[in-house]
């Protein structure tokens, strides 16, 4: 009996046994058949590391080679999720080496977890001292990486900012997106401005190498390499001293300045205020001053010069002269008087000098900028060629500016008003628009593109601000020969000229002694209780090296700030050169 209980015994240990070898064999089966490529892979993502070298933005330089926007080294801290070990060791120690609380490091460390393979930067620019220390203490604590890339830098800070534009950190559905074409979830995108639109040339292609590493992390290895590419360096035609200059006549006001050469379009200036600092963008210490801009109420982010839509006013009267002219219903001795008002039926419409001018021919209607004059060719012309004449001269549609943000404007006709407010054209809408008022709404760069016709001998240009992309030409594009006859050229030129250097001219402000400018004036009613003042002009008057035009939002009269600061803007022009043969040369041969 106990030797049937002792051999019972045997067989039930040895069954247990045989049962413990038969899943230990097949546990080791799958490990090694079934699970094989999982652990494999595991092991190598503990063996091999994949790190990404990013690629520098092209910089950005003015038409004399000036540094506009450049990358400058700096050094982030970056966790990958997936690989910490000790989450609140990790913690302690980033914030004593980067002086940062604690609980704000702990909880960027913890939202890495939406990314848990891939880098998430959590301090960047912590400069090269914190980023030695934490370098040395890499290997003790798993998942820390250090990364060496470039920090956007607006060398100039505010100067050109609305043009310039800034950039700013790829978000999730723009990654989801374009990561197909190459970008990558860390990367900085342009979002507005030149950095945007020119993003593609600007952003370089990423690099990377893949290395081997021992079990406390430190490299043993590099198994592969590629070079990242850097972007496209771009040369602009803007001229960064005219462009300060500018600014600075701009400070403390609302409005924009712009200079452009009348021949081919180029952008030698283009300043919008206020403007903004384009490097609290790239920083993650001032998201205060981020949070302040797009909260103040003066808008810094628009750039008036191209996507604010304002009322022309008096300037306006040169198309409406033009397309007089160009019809046949005037000549340049067609005479009206101006008693210093003009009655439409019950209406009354005043001019803006109370006594009037008295009897005027269409010449002296420009220089004295007559409203009654305007309201009566106005009359004349009628609302259908004024709006043909208006779309003629780039009015109502996008010049095609290689920036992002324009408006393209209103030019009112019958039909936009009865399809807008459901109502009919009248005579009154008529007398409005005559003189740049009403519905009439247009850009800053749209006014200087028309006084540029009138520079060049009729041609209709396509305003730029990139020269050269990596140092190869850009095209201007094609000019539009707007077939004006060069006998009402000839007329409104002569006009324009008077308006500038004849007594009582209301824009003799902008008159100098070595050079002869033309322009005209403009003086837009508002809802408000001031107007906005226009200048727009150009020079020399013979053969016209550049276009200005002056915007002061609700500054008042054109023929005081904004006639002025055109003087100054052509008179600073003439010192750098810009108005003679000086500007086609490179800036150290000038004198």
């Amino acid at each position: 009996m106990v030797i049937k209980t002792e051999t019972m015994r045997t067989k039930i240990f040895a069954l247990i046994l045989i049962s413990c070898m038969a899943i230990l064999l097949i546990s080791l089966a799958c490990i090694q058949v079934g699970w094989h490529e999982r652990y494999r892979v595991m092991s190598e993502g503990n063996r091999l590391r994949v790190v990404s070298l990013m690629a520098p933005r092209g910089c950005i330089f003015d038409r004399n080679g000036d540094g506009l926007v450049k990358d400058v080294l700096c050094f982030n801290v970056s966790v990958i999720y997936s690989r910490i070990k000790d989450m609140d060791s990790l913690a302690d120690v980033l914030s004593s080496v980067l002086e940062v609380p604690r609980g704000e490091i702990a909880a960027d460390i913890k939202k890495s977890r939406e990314q848990p393979y891939s880098p998430v930067c959590v301090a960047a620019d912590v400069g090269i001292e914190k980023a030695i220390h934490l370098e040395e203490s890499g290997a003790d604590y798993p998942g820390l990486l250090l990364e060496v890339s470039a920090k956007r830098e607006y060398i100039h800070g505010n100067t050109a900012s609305n043009t310039l534009g800034y950039v700013g950190c790829i978000n999730r559905s723009e990654f989801e997106t374009l990561k197909h074409y190459g970008y990558q979830i860390n990367d900085l995108v342009g979002r507005d401005g030149i950095e945007k639109y020119y993003d593609e040339y600007l952003r370089g292609r990423h690099g990377g190498k893949q290395i081997e590493v021992d079990h406390r992390g430190r490299k043993v290895l590099t198994l592969g390499f590629r070079e990242p590419s850097p972007g496209k360096d771009l040369y602009l035609t803007i001229d960064l001293e005219l462009q300060k200059f500018c600014e600075e006549l701009l400070e403390n006001k609302k409005g924009a300045i712009l200079a452009m050469d009348p021949e081919d379009g180029a952008i030698l200036a283009m300043a919008s205020a206020p403007a903004y600092d384009p490097n609290i963008f790239v920083s993650r210490t001032r998201r205060q001053e981020i949070n302040d801009l797009l909260k103040n109420r003066d808008y810094p982010l628009l750039n008036r010069a191209i996507g604010g839509a304002y009322p022309p006013g008096s300037i306006f009267k040169i198309i409406v002269a033009t397309g007089a002219l160009e019809t046949g219903v005037a000549t340049q001795e067609t005479a009206f008087n101006c008693p210093g008002y003009f009655t439409l039926g019950r209406a009354t419409f005043h001019c803006w000098r109370e006594s009037g001018h008295g009897m005027l021919v269409l010449k002296e209607g420009i220089k004295n900028s007559c409203n009654v004059y305007f309201f009566n060719l106005g009359l004349l012309l009628g609302v259908d060629r004024i709006s043909a004449f208006a779309k003629e001269f780039g009015f109502g549609a996008c010049t095609g500016i290689d920036l992002p943000g324009e408006t393209p404007g209103t030019v009112p006709t019958r039909n936009w008003k009865k399809k807008r407010f459901g109502e009919n054209w009248y005579k009154g809408d008529t007398v409005n628009y005559s003189i740049g008022q009403g519905y009439l709404l247009c850009s800053p760069l749209q006014i200087v593109r028309m006084m540029s016709v009138f520079a060049n001998g009729g041609y209709l240009v396509k305003p730029y601000v990139v020269e050269k992309i990596g140092g190869i030409p850009v095209s201007s594009g094609a000019r539009i020969d707007l077939n004006i006859s060069p006998g009402s050229l000839e007329i409104i030129r002569d006009a324009l000229r008077k308006v500038v250097n004849d007594p009582r001219g209301t824009g003799m402000k902008a008159r100098l002694d070595n050079v002869v400018v033309a322009g005209k004036t403009g003086t837009a009613q508002t809802s408000k209780e001031k107007n906005h003042g226009w200048f727009a002009g150009f020079a020399p008057f013979e053969k016209a090296r550049l276009a200005v035009v002056v915007f002061d939002e609700y500054g008042g009269k054109g023929g005081y700030y904004a006639a002025g600061t055109g003087g100054r803007v052509f008179q600073k022009a003439e010192e750098l050169g810009l108005l003679s043969g000086d500007r086609d040369q490179p800036a150290e041969d000038r004198d």
